[in-house]
């Protein structure tokens, strides 16, 4: 009942908040996403794992029941054709009979249901934007107190052992026989992920010059909260994701000293910690190679090549194991596991679908660069840098395409950054276009 009551409520507040303003909508989303771990693993109901979903069904219904004008729509262009072709194979894979209906059902939820996001992404104003980014730094910050309180007392305070917290509970490999930190994610992987991917949004916004000093504090906290975080879940995926999406800090020329030095010094900080317990250091088991060479083959080994000639239309949504629930697990037949996102596709979808999904990869890098943008570079820059290391290190892992919320906030950050860029091009033809025609009016698409 009271799972229930919250699919409503999640529905119903991200609903009203989405229709304020689609970043008020984006925040509360949020909040529901960083709780849902917690709440799905206390109330081990079937209506608990549909907490999130709910709340997705609301800022969808909020967003697309009036269309979008003027910039917002140009903004769109060239992504609801991507949208398309990734929906419909899976949606037509969905009526082949290969498995149990609600497997495959759940295999279609998987495949198609977070990939509207990348219309909302394109959407968003900068204030969205900035209101995004400082509801990240406020549940950051929340989450490193649990976080903090999970690490001294033990995760055992917030979560009871059980089927659904399986993972949680066996993922006790760090100094000293400790828990890898979950936070109240789902996993210690899907806090430390969440985590460093905030932290470009964070930079991003506090790097515009017009941020109160107010908010600029609460950026830096979320900031710090983010970096201790990822190394509290000891997730090494997460802490290269961590360092990766921060390269452009030292590898850019536009951004200002003051700046460069005050992010050095967030990072000293955060470095400052880790160096303090050896719980934090999982990380460092990335320099003993013949470890890395064995996660690596793991991954990718020849099973890919045998699935893809064996299989090369996909062993039926749902095959690869997508996020299926406990209470579902014994429906699944013919399951074909692989620790690789890729590989996932491959079982799930076939040739065909991997195709599709690595072409509209490849775009999504071409058509997100920045280039040479005199606006917002830098923030941009780091949140491409965290989208091409997310895709490029996918073969290391699953859930890239399933993670509560990080893949909602990937995304966002794909239509955003693809958005950005289609309209300061616009914006140059026409500028461009009145210095070569003064005295005639420019089709510019209305704000609104």
């Amino acid at each position: 009942m009271i799972a229930a009551f919250l699919c409503f409520a999640s529905l119903a507040v991200v609903f009203v908040c989405a229709r304020k303003s689609l970043g008020a909508g984006l925040v509360a989303l949020l909040c529901v996403g960083y709780a849902y771990g917690f709440l799905r693993a206390n109330l081990q109901v079937t209506a608990s794992h549909f907490i999130f979903d709910a709340a997705v069904l609301g800022i969808y219904i909020a967003a697309f029941m009036s269309r979008a004008r003027g910039w917002a729509r140009y903004r769109s262009v060239g992504l609801y054709q991507w949208l398309a072709v990734l929906m419909m194979w899976p949606l037509l894979l969905f009526f082949v009979p290969r498995h149990d209906w609600m497997i495959q059902f759940v295999g279609l939820r998987g495949a198609i249901f977070f990939l509207p996001f990348l219309i909302i992404g394109s959407r968003m104003e900068e204030s969205d934007f900035a209101a995004l980014a400082t509801g990240m730094a406020v549940l950051n910050t929340a989450e490193i107190v649990i976080a903090l309180s999970q690490f001294t007392f033990g995760i055992q305070q917030w979560f009871p052992e059980s089927q659904v917290t399986a993972i949680i509970f066996g993922s006790r490999d760090v100094a000293g026989g400790g828990y890898r930190i979950p936070g109240t994610f789902v996993n210690s992987a899907s806090y430390g992920g969440m985590m460093a991917f905030t932290a470009p949004f964070l930079l991003a916004a506090w790097m515009k010059p017009a941020v109160a000093p107010l908010r600029r504090r609460l950026l830096e906290i979320g900031f710090l909260a983010a970096g201790v975080g990822v190394f509290l879940s000891a997730s090494r995926t997460a802490a290269i994701l961590f360092a990766f999406s921060l390269v452009g800090i030292f590898i850019s020329f536009r951004l200002n000293n003051f700046h460069r030095v005050w992010i050095v010094l967030l990072l000293l900080v955060v470095g400052w910690i880790v160096a303090r317990d050896g719980r934090l250091q999982r990380f460092t088991t990335l320099s003993d190679m013949s470890m890395v060479t064995k996660r690596i083959q793991f991954s990718m080994n020849s099973s890919f090549v045998d699935m893809l000639l064996s299989h090369p239309m996909g062993n039926g949504l749902g095959a690869g194991g997508t996020s299926i629930p406990y209470f579902l697990q014994e429906r699944v037949q013919d399951r074909v596991m692989m620790e690789n996102q890729y590989a996932l596709i491959l079982i799930e979808q076939g040739a065909l679908g991997l195709i599709m999904w690595l072409a509209f990869i490849i775009w999504t890098l071409v058509a997100a660069w920045p280039g040479m943008s005199r606006t917002e570079h830098i923030g941009r820059f780091l949140l491409w840098s965290a989208l091409a290391f997310s895709f490029g290190g996918a073969p290391m892992g699953t859930g890239l395409f399933t993670a509560i919320p990080m893949t909602t906030v990937l995304m966002l950050a794909c239509g955003w950054l693809i958005g950005k860029r289609r309209e300061e091009k616009l914006s140059a033809r026409l500028a461009g276009a009145r210095m070569s025609y003064s005295g005639t009016t420019s089709p510019i698409p209305a704000r609104g």
